[in-house]
C-alpha cells in the first residue's frame, strides 16, 4: 500500500507511505499519477525527468516536489511510474522520475494544487512495519 485517501470535507486529503523517506518521495509521484489518471500502468522504457530541490526543511522539499510532479501531470500529461531518489538530506533532494506521456483525455480526477495545510512527514507502525508517511491536502 503506497497511499490512502482520507475523508475531507472540500478537498482531497491523502496519506502517502514509504519504508524510508526516499521511498516516501518515490511512491508519492507514482501514487499521485494513479489518483489523477485513475489507473496503474507499468510501462517499460520511457523518458526520465530529474528534479532537484534545496530548501530549509524536508516538508518544504516534499511539497515543492509534489507541486512539480502535479505541474508535469497537468501540463505535460506525464504518468510517473517509477522514481529513484539519488540524493536526499534534510535540506536537499534530487530524484530521477521515469514517465510515460499520456493525453489530456486520460485525466480522470482534476487536482488543482498542493497545499501546506496539515502537511507533516512522520513515522508510524502500519501492519506491524515501521513506515514513513506524509499527509497532504490537495485543492480539487
Amino acid at each position: 500500500m503506497n497511499y490512502k485517501i482520507i475523508d475531507h470535507t472540500a478537498d482531497l486529503a491523502v496519506e502517502f507511505y514509504g519504508k524510508t523517506i526516499a521511498e516516501l518521495f518515490e511512491n508519492s509521484a507514482r501514487s499521485l499519477s494513479e489518483i489523477i489518471f485513475d489507473k496503474e500502468i507499468n510501462p517499460k522504457g520511457g523518458d526520465t525527468l530529474e528534479l532537484s530541490f534545496t530548501t530549509d526543511n524536508i516538508e518544504v522539499n516534499y511539497i515543492d516536489f509534489l507541486r512539480e510532479v502535479l505541474y508535469n501531470i497537468n501540463q505535460n500529461y506525464y504518468y510517473f511510474y517509477k522514481c529513484k531518489a539519488t540524493f536526499l538530506s534534510e535540506t536537499s533532494l534530487s530524484i530521477k522520475c521515469s514517465y510515460s506521456k499520456l493525453s489530456k483525455d486520460d485525466i480522470r480526477h482534476e487536482i488543482k494544487a498542493v497545499t501546506y495545510h496539515g502537511c507533516a512527514i512522520k513515522n508510524k507502525v502500519i501492519d506491524g512495519h515501521e513506515m514513513y508517511y506524509a499527509k497532504v491536502t490537495f485543492d480539487i
